[in-house]
């Protein structure tokens, strides 16, 4: 009956002791959690130590995991994809059914805290716009290069009328640059003379630069539309085939070096492909990671190991070393008449009424 009472008694106290931690974890959670941070601040190389031998031990168990880490994690990770394509296709549809009930939600709040504080909504707008163009600056960018292409003259209009109004003050900036710059600007016209010059020597025509209007990118698109599309008759067909070819002696070959660029290229762009469609060489390469850091793990490991082994080889070579050079002192011998071994000699004091003692 005591013994039984004695358990009870004994697991009680464990379970209000248990208790009493728990209750004391959750009232000072971030204590904890901030001493458990210094305690793995301070013992980072114990911890990779542990870590490493661990894996060293463990290494087909941490194999396995890891595989079946990755089993689980291809699956999860499209599933999360496909949950937020779904979401944001939701929205889309949704927004485009209550468009302007939105604009007018939209309009309404953005009246209202410009009301309550107008400097704060003032300052809110100018960051969003600036996190915007930080986002979209290229894009952008492009979008103003393709209206100019299309339509160039609004965009010279106004260069000319800025240059009207500014003349002197562009004239003044521009010899500045000249005075600050003037070996560059002259190293760049020498170099532009001369690649004229061998163009020329060469029978080619000069350089010239011309911007082609959107109408007439747009006339010769519809026309290589025309010319490509179209289908040949059989008389045309024919005519084709029995044209005369080209002699042998005058073909050509693709240079090797060609080749082999198309070739790299070609094979660059389907592994792009490969990576971007298949998830499973998403995995292969997470397994692959995976087993490059075990790897570098087993390897300090092993790294540290034969360093111990060094160490102790080399402390054993030095204590023999100290062993056979240390200078020791003789044994020294007991004398007939001493009872104890330890009581010193007598001649070491001697203590006579003779001599000059005395």
């Amino acid at each position: 009956m005591n013994a039984r009472s004695d358990g009870g008694e004994e697991r009680s106290a464990a379970e209000r002791e248990k208790e009493a931690r728990r209750a004391y974890r959750e009232r000072n959670a971030e204590r904890v959690r901030a001493g458990q941070r210094a305690w793995r601040e301070r013992n980072q190389e114990h911890i990779r130590a542990y870590r490493a031998a661990y894996n060293a031990e463990h290494r087909e168990e941490v194999l396995a995991k890891n595989r079946e880490y990755m089993k689980r994690y291809g699956p999860r990770k499209a599933a999360e994809r496909r949950r937020k394509e779904a979401k944001r296709a939701s929205s889309k549809k949704y927004y485009e059914a209550h468009k302007a009930e939105h604009h007018e939600y939209s309009r309404q709040w953005q009246a209202r805290k410009r009301a309550e504080d107008p400097e704060g909504y003032r300052a809110v707008r100018a960051k969003a716009q600036r996190r915007w163009w930080q986002r979209h600056k290229d894009e952008y960018n492009a979008k103003l290069r393709a209206q100019h292409r299309e339509n160039p003259e609004p965009k010279r209009a106004a260069a000319r009328a800025y240059y009207a109004a500014h003349a002197e003050e562009l004239k003044a900036k521009k010899r500045a640059y000249y005075a600050a710059n003037r070996e560059r600007v002259l190293a760049s016209n020498r170099a532009w003379k001369e690649r004229e010059k061998r163009r020329l020597d060469a029978g080619l025509p000069p350089r010239r630069i011309r911007t082609t209007s959107g109408e007439e990118r747009r006339a010769n698109a519809a026309a290589a539309d025309a010319f490509f599309t179209r289908e040949r008759t059989p008389e045309e067909i024919a005519a084709m085939r029995h044209t005369p070819g080209p002699a042998v002696e005058l073909l050509q070959g693709t240079p090797p070096e060609l080749v082999a660029a198309f070739e790299r290229d070609s094979t660059r762009a389907r592994i792009a492909h490969a990576l971007a469609t298949d998830l499973s060489y998403a995995d292969r390469s997470r397994i692959a990671e995976a087993r490059r850091h075990l790897a570098a793990q087993q390897q300090a490991a092993r790294s540290e190991q034969r360093d111990a082994a060094e160490n102790a080889r080399l402390d054993a070579i030095g204590r023999q070393v100290n062993d056979r050079l240390r200078h020791k002192e003789p044994p020294r011998r007991r004398h007939h008449l001493d009872p104890d071994p330890a009581t010193p000699h007598p001649m070491l004091n001697p203590n006579t009424p003779r001599g000059m003692n005395r």
